[in-house]
């Protein structure tokens, strides 16, 4: 009998050729065979000031944003 185990984690790293570097260690995993799913990250520095104001809009207008004056329909 095998006995399994399902723990996943989301880390951050880089590739490095056929290597991935995480930028922290998975003790519990260490030693064990895993998948690894690979995105790009997007990395994007904002200001304290514009991620209030994105805040702010997405509160006053929801998640679907505000619609444009020229375009006042929903898609």
């Amino acid at each position: 009998m095998v006995h399994t185990t399902r723990m996943s984690a989301c880390f951050t790293g880089r590739v490095q050729g056929n290597t991935i570097v995480l930028d922290e260690a998975v003790p519990p995993l260490d030693g064990q065979r895993v998948r690894v799913i690979v995105e790009a990250v997007e990395s994007v520095d904002v200001s304290m000031a514009e991620q209030r104001l994105a805040w702010q809009a997405w509160l006053d207008h929801g998640p679907q944003g505000p619609l444009d004056e020229e375009d006042n329909e929903w898609p």
